[in-house]
């Protein structure tokens, strides 16, 4: 699935107009809880993620790798087979009009 910045804005207004909708003014759950829901933390990061450069996230994993005492060098080539994987995708997705 590819989503065009626009429709990544959309979706990150949406999910402020969630957590509007379900505090309620104070009326309905706490702030708090919002902030910590699972399910509206994971779609959060999920569209953080997904905004980012190829480059970007390739740089944070390797950080958080690093940060977390795993080895960096099979951490790079995964990366590498992933993006010589989706290269190859989308190459084909284009020969054969796919997309």
């Amino acid at each position: 699935m590819n989503m065009s910045p626009r429709q990544c804005s959309v979706l990150e207004g949406s999910l402020d107009l969630i957590r509007q909708f379900f505090h309620a003014s104070g009326d309905g759950l706490r702030r708090s809880y919002l902030e910590r829901s699972p399910e509206l933390c994971s779609l959060t990061s999920a569209l953080s993620l997904y905004t980012q450069t190829t480059d970007s996230l390739i740089k944070t994993f390797i950080a958080t790798q690093t940060s977390q005492g795993k080895n960096t060098s099979s951490s790079r080539l995964l990366i590498v087979v992933v993006v010589v994987v989706a290269v190859h995708y989308i190459t084909l997705g284009s020969t054969l009009n796919l997309q």
